[in-house]
């Protein structure tokens, strides 16, 4: 949360004179907003450029932007860049991610197809997940969402594809599955995950979580693997 993102950098802003900062919390993400005070703009300006370099090191991938840009423009500078190509495979965010994405004038460069998967015969059909992986294990499960993610990237024939399925309420949970399980899966051509992760908040916050959770995978598997590929 907030206290310890400033318990993490407090040591690094302390250091400059004439620093302000501010830490606010929406639904998804934690921003952080400096402020410096300097007898000329240019030196603020350089100021505020080494302490923010200092932080985003500080605090590695946490980091998404640095100047206020929303996680689906992220993606798709990232995508742009490196000439890669999305599909999305949604269940509990119901068409949230794909709308997301297609916010962004542009998106039709790298976003190929999105899938709203929302019952077990759809998941089974539409993407190819074997019948015997929802019976066995869930249609909420690692499992699954790691079947949705490759049955979507084959289908699309894209770079990536990532995956979402989840119990978001106010029903159907139970105390093996409780509401705010999310499974998200990622694909890509050398590689097949899934992550766990318990989102808090009503049905509409867990979505809009658990599509954030989604695209933040996403960012992050191909930010390592753009810098496993650095000469």
């Amino acid at each position: 949360g907030e206290s310890a993102v400033d318990e993490a950098i407090a040591p690094i802003y302390k250091t400059y004179e004439n620093v302000q900062t501010s830490i606010l919390f929406n639904k998804t993400e934690i921003e952080l907003q400096l402020m410096v005070r300097a007898d000329a703009e240019a030196k603020a300006e350089n100021i505020l450029d080494e302490l923010a370099g200092k932080i985003k090191e500080k605090l590695g991938l946490a980091v998404f932007a640095m100047n206020g840009e929303m996680m689906e423009e992220i993606i798709g500078k990232l995508l742009s860049a490196a000439g890669k190509t999305l599909s999305v495979a949604e269940s509990c965010t119901g068409g949230l991610i794909s709308e997301r994405l297609t916010e962004i004038a542009g998106a039709s460069e790298y976003f190929i197809e999105g899938a709203t998967v929302y019952a077990n015969e759809a998941k089974i059909r539409t993407l190819n997940v074997a019948p015997e992986i929802i019976e066995n294990n869930g249609a909420v499960s690692a499992e699954t969402a790691e079947a949705m993610a490759e049955g979507m990237r084959k289908k699309s024939q894209t770079d990536y594809a990532i995956s979402v399925t989840g119990i978001a309420g106010p029903t159907g949970g139970s105390e093996e599955k409780p509401i705010g399980l999310v499974y998200v899966g990622f694909a890509s051509k050398v590689e097949t995950k899934a992550i766990k992760i318990m989102l808090p908040g009503d049905r509409h916050l867990i979505r809009w979580r658990a599509s954030q959770a989604a695209l933040d995978l996403l960012r992050r598997k191909m930010l390592k693997s753009f810098s496993a590929n650095l000469p």
